[in-house]
C-alpha cells in the first residue's frame, strides 16, 4: 500500500450516486477493512441453452478501439452466465462515463485504522459517475466488471475494498432483472479510486467481450470464444 508496491484496484461499484461488479479481489494489502459485496441475485429467468456462437457487434454498436469523450454513450452487447441457476442472459446496454472528479482522500468514509486513515489523508480520491441503460429490453442484471480505470503503468496508490465511499458516491448493488428488465431502465453508479496527484486517474476503459477477453467460469459449459474477442477496449478520456 506504501512505497513502490504495484497494486491493482478493485472498483467500488456505487449505486444511487447520485448511483457490484464481479471479479476476484487483489491479493495485495487493502486500505479498507469493510465487508465485501453480497452476491448479485440470480435472475428469475433466462435460457439454459448453451451459446453456440460468440457475441457479435451490430452496426449500431460501438466499434472496438473507439475513443469517446466523457459524457458520450457506448452501446455494447452483454452475455452473463449465472452459476446458481445455470442460465444465460443476453442484452444490449448503453454506458456513459462522466468526467473524472477529485476529492480529498480524507473524505473517504469507512472503518479504517489509524495507519490506513493516515494513508488516505495523503492521497486524492478520483471518482466518476457512470450511467448504464437497458437498450434492448429483456430481463438481465447489468454487470460493469468490464469498466476499469487508467492510472498509468503503476496503477493506483491505494487499493479500495469493501463498502467505503464518498458522500454522493456510495456503494450499492446493481438492480436485479425485474428492476432493470425493460428497455430504457437506468442504473446510475460510481467508480472510485485513491491515488496521488502524480498518478491520477487518466481515463476509463470498457473491455468486456468482445472488446476484451472472456474470463469464463470453470463450470460454464459454453465453448471458448476468445479467438473472436480481445478486439480492443472502448476508452473515455
Amino acid at each position: 500500500m506504501r512505497g513502490h508496491a504495484i497494486v491493482l484496484i478493485s472498483w467500488l461499484m456505487l449505486a444511487g450516486c447520485s448511483a457490484g461488479g464481479t471479479g476476484e479481489p487483489p491479493a495485495a494489502p487493502a486500505a479498507t477493512r469493510g465487508p465485501s459485496h453480497p452476491a448479485t441475485p440470480a435472475p428469475t429467468f433466462g435460457t439454459t441453452a448453451v451459446p453456440t456462437g460468440p457475441l457479435r457487434l451490430t452496426d449500431e454498436m460501438t466499434r472496438p478501439g473507439t475513443r469517446l469523450r466523457f459524457g458520450e454513450k457506448a452501446i455494447v452487447p452483454v452475455r452473463e452466465f449465472y452459476r446458481l441457476q445455470r442460465v444465460y442472459t443476453e442484452g444490449v446496454i448503453g454506458i456513459v462515463v462522466h468526467r473524472i472528479r477529485t476529492s480529498p482522500g480524507s473524505r473517504v468514509q469507512g472503518a479504517f485504522d489509524e495507519e490506513d486513515r493516515a494513508t488516505l489523508n495523503r492521497h486524492i480520491a478520483y471518482y466518476t459517475k457512470v450511467t448504464i441503460t437497458n437498450e434492448s429490453g429483456g430481463a438481465f442484471t447489468p454487470d460493469t466488471s468490464g469498466l476499469n480505470a487508467d492510472f498509468g503503468d503503476w496503477g493506483p496508490a491505494v487499493t479500495m475494498l469493501g463498502e467505503e465511499g464518498l458522500p454522493g458516491c456510495r456503494e450499492g448493488n446493481p438492480p436485479d432483472d425485474n428492476e432493470f428488465g425493460r428497455k430504457g431502465a437506468v442504473w446510475k453508479t460510481c467508480l472510485l479510486g485513491v491515488s496521488s496527484r502524480s498518478r491520477p486517474m487518466k481515463a476509463v476503459q470498457y473491455d468486456d467481450p468482445p472488446y476484451g477477453k472472456d474470463v469464463q467460469a470453470e463450470d460454464d459449459p459454453s465453448p471458448d470464444f476468445n479467438k473472436h474477442y480481445n478486439l480492443g477496449p472502448i476508452t473515455w478520456s
